[in-house]
């Protein structure tokens, strides 16, 4: 059967659909111009807005002076001042009514009062300081236009020029109705206990926050089962009440989707799917005339295609047309960026990405890179600096490509330090004591050799490692040398770290050294090429003559310990090296190989940064130190 609507749509043809389906709210309200315990910022008139009397509505006074006649002062000067009588003068504030017996106001630091007469060192012309009736607004002229978006200014000049109510678009009233069986309500779930495959419902909770940045208000219907006749139903009676209904999706993989159908049957489908990653699978009906748009499931799905079609769609109702700058309107960013890729990305051609970035900026240039693109990661929404979106005619974006990023956090990046090595927990725990010394600290785990290969191309402050030469027996030193050619780096030994074979509770799989890693029925989990854990894995099995190939997982890549800790704990895999805090915070069994020295080197260029300098006093805090030791398998250098 083919579809009598458009699949598979570019963002470009959302905004037009929108545009030929949709049109504004015809509800009107009125609204008090006086009422402090009400806003008017952000409606939209429905009517011209006329004065209802004079601003101001009589002669005022535009200082602070004395009301005198203009005449009186003539040939007045500061070396002849003119003399002027009792009762011919008169103390006026700013804003204070000006008889008429008066044409002029004197400021007072032009004259001097001795005794009971005045004295003018300036002469004044008629009308000086003086405000005329009318001057800022004349009673009947345009003080609100019809269609115009209201500040926090009009409302003041509204009540000064007489007028009480003004007449606007009522409020778009919007709901969101969560679907799916395996979601549960967090408002009546203690969700710290969910049984294996139930999810809590947090979509409403995103929604609702993104909706209260743009100036609207959002209401959460009862969550619903994934069942097409309470589906419809439900659907039914929110077009009753609702100008726009919000439909979310179940997040389990291989369900019916009920959606389309339930649409097509009671409205007019006006797409399904969009070219975008995250968010395809967003689609959007009319139904009784009132816009019905069904939501992905995933947390990141659901915000982009809030920015991409929920947006825009409240601006047609709102204001009857969607301005060009809507997506960035949308994303809420604080301004726009030119920033270099610090690593190449590929993408899919004739699809739009949005990409989660962080930034950092050092010796003057400004570096981007790429968090987690999952679509159901809600961390690195919260990690990242901002977004941006990639075009469907890319493919590449090599390292050093040029892309604009919209930040949405007001980031002060000359006091960021810029920190790429080894992922660490102990590393983690310091942000916060860094931000409280007035700096910052941006954390890339790209392994102890992409650290100092980056810290070599001036690609960060500073880079952390552990690595091991499987020649000498000896850590860090001979990386090191091979990039700081002319010895312009400073070493930190900060810790040692305990580092062994994480396994399950219990070691089912009795897993005693590497030797049981060549196990048939031992799957193993392993770090990317390039960090200090594959490097010291390699070297234990070239010490025990052990081919990677002998090994079922050796190229299943995790990129920091928690991952890699995590495909144990949740069965994916049976050991992988790591550190013990890791262990320890996961409640896996831990069997030590080595203890390893933890360094961080920071060119001393770098040593007067204002993050780097918070940072070499953040490592000396007791408290911090005091978390590491709880962390587990560290031991601090004295």
């Amino acid at each position: 059967m083919v579809a009598k609507y458009k699949e598979h749509i570019s963002l470009k043809e959302v905004a037009s659909i929108l545009k030929e389906n949709l049109t504004p709210l015809s509800k009107r309200v009125r609204l008090s111009t006086t009422d402090t315990n009400s806003s008017l910022v952000g409606k939209v008139l429905m009517e011209d807005v006329y004065a209802e009397r004079n601003i101001p509505h009589y002669p005022a006074s535009a200082v602070d002076g004395y009301a005198i006649c203009s005449s009186d002062t003539s040939y007045a000067n500061p070396a002849s001042p003119v003399e002027i009588p009792e009762g011919k003068f008169l103390w006026v504030n700013t804003g204070a009514f000006v008889p008429e017996r008066f044409d002029a106001v004197v400021m007072v630091e032009d004259t001097s009062v001795e005794g009971d007469s005045l004295y003018v060192f300036n002469a004044v012309s008629k009308g000086a300081n003086i405000r005329p009736i009318g001057e800022d607004v004349s009673k009947g002229r345009i003080i609100g236009r019809k269609g115009e978006l209201l500040t926090p200014f009009h409302k003041a000049l509204f009540a000064a020029a007489g007028v009480e109510e003004v007449e606007v678009r009522a409020p778009i009233k919007t709901c969101f109705i969560p679907t799916g069986n395996e979601i549960v309500d967090i408002r009546e779930t203690n969700t710290k206990q969910l049984a294996p495959g139930k999810v809590p419902e947090t979509n409403s909770l995103l929604l609702s926050e993104l909706f209260q940045t743009w100036g609207f208000h959002l209401d959460v219907l009862p969550l619903i089962p994934d069942d097409p006749e309470l589906l419809k139903g439900s659907i039914k009676q929110a077009v009753e009440e609702y100008d726009l209904v919000l439909v979310g999706a179940g997040t389990a993989k291989g369900k019916r989707d009920y959606s389309a159908e339930v649409l097509a049957e009671q409205g007019k489908m006006l797409f399904r799917w969009l070219r975008m990653k995250p968010g395809r699978p967003v689609m959007m009906a009319v139904v009784k005339d009132k816009p019905v748009i069904a939501l992905p499931g995933f947390p990141v799905s659901t915000l982009v295609a809030s920015w991409t079609v929920v947006f825009p769609t409240l601006q047609i109702l709102k204001r009857g047309d969607i301005s060009e700058s809507y997506l960035s309107e949308a994303v809420k960013t604080a301004k726009q960026v030119k920033t270099e890729l610090a690593e190449h990305y590929s993408t899919r051609q004739g699809i739009s990405e949005w990409l989660r970035v962080q930034c950092g900026e050092v010796n003057g240039k400004t570096y981007s890179w790429v968090t987690s693109s999952g679509a159901s990661s809600m961390m690195p929404l919260t990690e990242a600096d901002g977004f941006s979106l990639v075009g469907e005619e890319v493919l590449e974006l090599p390292k050093g490509s040029s892309i604009e990023v919209w930040v949405v956090k007001e980031n002060d990046w000359i006091n960021r330090a810029v920190y790429q090595g080894s992922n660490d927990p102990g590393i983690e725990h310091l942000v916060g004591y860094v931000r409280d010394r007035g700096g910052d600290l941006i954390i890339r785990s790209v392994g102890s050799l992409g650290g100092v290969t980056a810290l070599a191309r001036g690609e960060c402050h500073m880079a952390a490692c552990h690595l091991l030469d499987p020649k000498t027996g000896e850590y860090n030193t001979s990386y090191i040398k091979r990039f700081d050619i002319n010895d312009e780096w400073d070493r930190i030994l900060l810790y040692r770290r305990l580092q062994g074979l994480i396994v399950k509770k219990g070691n089912p799989k009795r897993i005693v050294d590497v030797a049981d890693l060549t196990r048939e029925d031992v799957v193993v989990v392993n770090r990317q090429p390039g960090s200090g854990t594959r490097v010291l894995l390699d070297y234990l099995l070239s010490q025990t003559e052990i081919d990677p190939k002998q090994i079922r997982g050796y190229d299943n890549i995790a990129v920091t310990h928690f991952d890699a800790a995590s495909k144990v704990a949740y069965g994916n895999a049976d050991v992988v090296v790591g550190i013990k805090a890791v262990a320890d915070a996961l409640d896996l069994d831990f069997i030590p190989l080595v203890e390893e020295p933890f360094e961080v080197i920071i060119p001393r260029a770098f040593l007067d940064h204002p993050g780097v300098k918070a940072f070499r006093d953040a490592i000396t805090d007791k408290v911090w130190k005091e978390t590491i030791i709880k962390l587990g398998g560290y031991k601090l250098e004295q």
